[in-house]
């Protein structure tokens, strides 16, 4: 069994902004976008022009923001498309 190195370890816990874009199918500016508007949490030291984020944080972004698809009751439906302002579709 191979032992990871401190490096390696470290590096799992955050991500590029091009590993971001690809985990979510955008484009790199669409993630700096996302960041800018205070979607993203980010490590940026004031040295450094690298921008990495926290797995973490980019998992919950994910949870926030992912949508249920809402259920349609087809019965209730079929009735109201059946009926417009209390008229009936069917002809007697």
């Amino acid at each position: 069994m191979k032992k990871e190195s401190a490096y390696e370890l470290e590096e799992k816990r955050y991500m590029t902004q091009e590993e971001v874009a690809r985990r979510f199918r955008v484009s790199p500016s669409t993630i700096k976008n996302w960041r800018d508007q205070g979607k993203l949490d980010f490590l940026q030291p004031d040295w450094s022009s690298r921008v990495l984020y926290p797995k973490e944080s980019i998992e919950e972004f994910e949870k926030r923001y992912t949508k249920k698809a809402k259920v349609i009751d087809l019965k209730k439906y079929a009735e109201f498309k059946g009926e417009v302002h209390g008229m009936s579709s069917d002809p007697k």
